[in-house]
């Protein structure tokens, strides 16, 4: 009697166990991260998402390394900054046909924009560790206000600005 007992107790608990490791599949399974998801990351406490490769394309702005002369006071002594500038731009925007060609259409003056706001820059910013992110988000606002200024809907073009090189004396 006391075998019959002790089997009736050993199928509940493996039924028990069965029944966890079934929900435990369908709960990763309905709401676990599935492979073809977006890679998502917060920042300021909202959600981005981060776009897959073939939503982005990238465009060289510079065909070598560019110095700028930096903005200084002492005359005696002039800083400069080597950087290599990469652009990540969506391919597909909401209003705009073809993003590769009107950054290319509008790519003497995106040069001029980022020569223009490495002129402003003294030395001490450019040592500043937290200035290289500060200015790939202004360059990134100030390319996007450029590409949109002829357009009736406002869509960031630009997703990044990268800075393959930065050297600066």
């Amino acid at each position: 009697m006391g075998n019959k007992g002790s089997f009736i107790i050993l199928l509940v608990i493996i039924a028990i166990l069965t029944m966890a490791v079934v929900m435990l599949v369908g709960y990763i399974y309905v709401l676990g991260a599935k492979p073809n998801e977006k890679q998502t990351m917060y920042e300021n406490n909202e959600l981005i998402r981060r776009p897959s490769d073939e939503e982005l394309g990238i465009k060289k702005l510079f065909d070598e390394k560019q110095f700028f002369v930096l903005k200084n006071e002492n005359i005696a002594r002039q800083s400069a900054i080597r950087v290599g500038i990469s652009l990540r731009y969506f391919k597909r925007v909401k209003g705009i046909k073809n993003c590769e060609k009107k950054i290319n259409d509008f790519e003497s003056e995106i040069r001029e924009l980022v020569g223009t706001y490495f002129q402003n820059v003294t030395i001490d910013q450019v040592k500043n560790l937290d200035f290289k992110i500060r200015a790939k988000d202004d360059l990134k606002n100030q390319i996007n206000d450029l590409l949109n200024s002829s357009e009736k809907i406002q869509n960031d073009i630009i997703y990044d600005v990268v800075f393959d090189d930065w050297f600066y004396q």
